[in-house]
């Protein structure tokens, strides 16, 4: 069913659902009654904010009860959500809460507390969900307080991963998140009996997608939040008999060449989808190898398509090993040249989308939207192209393309050989700029191998790519720097 406004796919499962299991965290549970009744105390709470001038509240915190709770809450009334991460430094923070205009905050960074101005209201994730009056009764409770806002309208305002710079805010509707929650549920064939672990932060469209996906279904969301100990995540993830996954390629990565899979039971686990970069051919070989039978959806898409615009069905990844699928049913896609104009298909450019998944816009940036926006058609800052049978293949990104003594050069091919060598975990490559060249290429290194030396590495290169795409420089780091869905912030990276 395709839902307009995004409370009214939760109460369709409150009603069709209202005893099976909604939300897991930390072995607790509450079916999807006990967590309607939690979402009609907090918008109970919340009600006199509908009166505000902007009628916007802040999220900001790690993935917790309390954070889907005020999340609902809100979209019950029809007041937008402004999502940031977590590790945005407090300055940053408070710019986006002062400029959007919310009057009410809901986080677990205790500093905000402190310097934020008395006109807006705050409360702790602890505080606001201890507080909480669940002695509501009756399936149809939380239809007497919800707003009739059209789906057109501002559901959220979502702060962008920032890989390339500041982070952006994206405009998204409730008729975006509801076409997108649908669209997941179909090809994912999700229904009420699964389990999906939620690994990546609520902050994001991503991992948003996970949450209104699984509500739309009926099914269970497992709250994850231990993958920086391996080992315990993957006892939890047994434990909880969780049946789909969802992950970046760093996930997928680190539990491939760390994780020691054949110790843990995920039998119950039949699918896993990947988002944000291109998974490596050796990656989906070892995937293959470790879980056989287990489906898994490679998937492109950004924030300003609300994270989806295509997916590669199973049963076509080793045919179409470099694809990230075909669009949505309803998503066009198509490849242009620099001058606008449409190409064929294995010709190489620029990827513009068009839907029912696009964003309405920037926040308070009418020149950004103005020039990302054009006829409909989304730019996505992502190179690459279609093949005859219409399947999109990613190249790079338009920032990502580094100019070596006049050569258009991807980062991504480089990093991708790269990953194929079994001593690298991570690895990233950048341009700098050098006088003679332009710029030259510098590859960032985590070592899966101490005892692994830059010549091997260079001379694993020398094997898998063509002479002018060797990187001149080689360094070898603990750790990349990352945000929360596991893409590398290559600016900082730069300041070095």
């Amino acid at each position: 069913m395709q839902y307009k406004r995004i409370i009214d796919l939760f109460i369709n499962s409150i009603d069709k659902h209202p005893q099976r299991p909604a939300l897991i965290a930390d072995s607790q549970c509450w079916s999807y009654a006990d967590l309607g009744r939690l979402v009609l105390s907090a918008a109970k709470k919340m009600e006199g904010l509908k009166q505000s001038k902007n009628n916007r509240i802040v999220i900001i915190g790690n993935n917790h009860p309390s954070y889907i709770v005020a999340y609902f809450a809100a979209q019950c009334l029809g007041i937008s959500t402004v999502e940031i991460s977590r590790n945005e430094s407090l300055d940053n923070l408070l710019k986006i809460i002062e400029e959007t205009g919310a009057s009410y905050v809901v986080t677990d960074r205790k500093d905000l507390s402190t310097v934020l101005d008395s006109q807006t209201l705050m409360e702790l994730f602890e505080d606001f969900f201890t507080t909480l009056d669940t002695k509501n009764t009756g399936i149809d409770f939380l239809t007497k307080i919800y707003s009739k806002a059209s789906g057109s309208a501002e559901a959220s305002i979502v702060y962008t991963s920032g890989t390339t710079g500041a982070a952006k805010g994206v405009i998204l509707s409730h008729e975006n998140f509801c076409f997108i929650a649908s669209a997941v549920s179909d090809y994912l064939e999700l229904n009420h009996e699964d389990r999906y672990a939620l690994i990546l932060p609520l902050c994001h469209t991503y991992g948003k997608s996970v949450l209104l996906s699984s509500f739309h279904a009926g099914a269970a969301v497992i709250l994850l939040n231990e993958f920086n100990n391996i080992k315990n995540f993957l006892n939890k993830l047994s434990e909880t008999k969780a049946t789909i996954l969802s992950a970046v390629p760093y996930h997928i990565h680190v539990l491939i060449k760390g994780g020691n899979l054949v110790d843990h039971d995920l039998s119950s686990l039949r699918a896993i989808t990947s988002s944000a970069n291109k998974l490596p051919h050796d990656t989906i070989d070892s995937m293959v190898k470790l879980w056989p039978g287990m489906k898994v959806y490679s998937m492109y898409g950004l924030t300003e398509s609300t994270t989806r615009a295509c997916y590669l069905p199973p049963e076509l990844l080793h045919q179409k090993k470099n694809s990230c699928g075909k669009p949505l049913p309803g998503v066009l896609i198509k490849v242009v040249g620099e001058d606008g104009s449409d190409l064929s298909p294995h010709q190489r450019g620029n990827i513009l989308i068009k839907g029912p998944n696009v964003m309405r816009g920037y926040f308070a940036d009418q020149k950004m939207t103005n020039e990302t926006l054009v006829d409909d058609w989304l730019k996505t800052g992502d190179v690459g192209y279609v093949d005859d049978e219409g399947f999109l293949y990613i190249t790079g990104r338009e920032k990502d393309i580094i100019k070596c003594a006049g050569e258009r050069i991807s980062a991504l091919e480089i990093e991708e050989v790269l990953l194929e060598h079994e001593g690298v975990a991570e690895a990233t490559v950048i341009g700098r700029e050098d006088l003679l060249m332009g710029e030259i290429l510098h590859a960032y290194v985590v070592l899966a191998e101490k005892q692994v030396k830059i010549n091997e590495i260079r001379n694993h290169c020398f094997k898998g790519l063509s002479h002018n795409k060797i990187p001149f420089h080689y360094t070898f780091v603990d750790e990349l720097p990352k945000t929360e869905t596991g893409k590398v912030k290559k600016y900082l990276l730069s300041k070095n």
